[in-house]
């Protein structure tokens, strides 16, 4: 594999730290790795062609090894075809090479429910749904309908059925699907609960995904904290979020985590306000949570030309720190190790957190539908199109 030609000495390095982390595990443990935002397309995209479609996964490649499977969000349609939604300031896209990286990154999980994936239309949309399933890919959070998108991916992993749901809660609001439309599964509170107990009859492990908040925002607005933590509430055994481009807090709640954002992974912009994020490492016994690891990143691309890699030391340390302290308003801390963070829970799981006063109520249903649409309801938390 095109990878394997050019992991550096501090790659090699990373791995036998995180084999021997992997070793740990007993085997009765699954390793679920979840990253952030994944756009391989734009400035991105010329590296892959010059260097090869493993280019962007080089130094972290270890660490996502060490997992039984890995999860992302995928942040814009793989296709050459369809055309660009008109008066959207970015359009974002990638061709074959998008897909072929997942693979060189051992890439299982995507979740489609995001503010690009149709960017470029139905067509581009279905190309993407074409390319993933041809690859051995799952995807959820998208679809040629409303009940396309809503449906789960199921893995099984050392016998363990995990089921995966994603959802979007990000403008603009026309690529929600419907029952006629292709689109993104929109993130009403009535369809998580319902779509979350279809899934707990078959599933050993749940996890969601929402994309919801506001772009480079460190904290998560109170519509996220009150959805994540009903997720839960309803089934989920993690939630992860995207969208903000940058890390929000961290939260254990009734012995599950919340991941409020986990900004983004390897994405084909330049900036200076995203410079750092995580690899979420959540080990399970059963369905018990029992060990969170922070893998710190630099995703700087000024700095790492679209090739995120590990912080140590004093670097790692300190993203560790500023995600303890962000995260200080739900009790939740990562102990500092080697650079990078962990939390080991007893095995009857983390006392549950209690919940903020004045948590606002989950809307739903038409209810939902019109405070999403007014610039004073929980969407206005969420960025219109980046």
């Amino acid at each position: 594999m095109f990878v394997n030609r050019l992991i550096t000495t501090s790659a090699f390095a990373l791995l036998v730290a995180f084999t021997a982390a992997a070793q740990e595990r007993a085997d009765d443990t699954v390793t679920v790795a979840a990253v952030g935002d994944i756009m391989l397309g734009h400035r991105a995209e010329p590296y892959l062609q010059q260097k090869g479609p493993g280019y962007p996964f080089v130094n972290v490649l270890p660490v996502l090894r060490s997992a039984d499977l890995v999860i992302g969000n995928q942040e814009c349609p793989i296709s050459s075809r369809g055309e660009a939604v008109p008066d959207k300031k970015f359009t974002l896209r990638v061709g074959q090479l998008g897909v072929d990286a997942l693979k060189e990154a051992g890439i299982r999980v995507v979740t489609l429910a995001n503010n690009h994936i149709l960017d470029f239309g139905p067509l581009a949309l279905q190309d993407t749904l074409a390319a993933l399933s041809g690859n051995g890919i799952l995807f959820t959070g998208a679809g040629m309908d409303l009940d396309d998108a809503r449906a789960p991916a199921f893995l099984k992993v050392k016998d363990r059925a995990i089921a995966f749901l994603s959802y979007s809660l990000t403008f603009p609001l026309e690529f929600y699907a419907s029952r006629g439309r292709p689109g993104t599964a929109p993130g009403y509170a009535d369809f998580v609960r319902a779509d979350i107990a279809k899934v707990r009859e078959r599933a050993d492990l749940v996890v969601v995904s929402f994309h919801w908040g506001a772009e480079l925002m460190t904290a998560a607005k109170d519509y996220q904290v009150d959805l994540g933590r009903k997720a839960i509430d309803w089934g989920a055994d993690l939630v992860l979020g995207h969208h903000p481009h940058i890390l929000q807090e961290l939260e254990l709640y009734k012995g599950r985590l919340i991941a409020y954002s986990l900004g983004n992974f390897t994405f084909g912009s330049e900036s200076d306000k995203t410079n750092t994020s995580i690899i979420l490492l959540c080990t399970f016994r059963g369905k018990t949570l029992e060990r969170v690891e922070a893998v710190p990143i630099d995703v700087n691309n000024y700095r790492v030309a679209y090739q995120p890699r590990v912080l140590n030391g004093a670097a790692g340390a300190a993203v560790v720190e500023s995600i303890n302290k962000a995260s200080a308003r739900f009790g939740t801390r990562l102990t500092p190790r080697e650079g990078w963070g962990e939390i080991v829970l007893s095995p009857a799981g983390a006392e549950p957190t209690a919940a903020p006063r004045n948590s606002p109520r989950i809307l739903s249903g038409p209810e939902a539908r019109s405070a999403i649409s007014d610039t004073a309801g929980p969407a206005s938390a969420s960025a219109a199109a980046r």
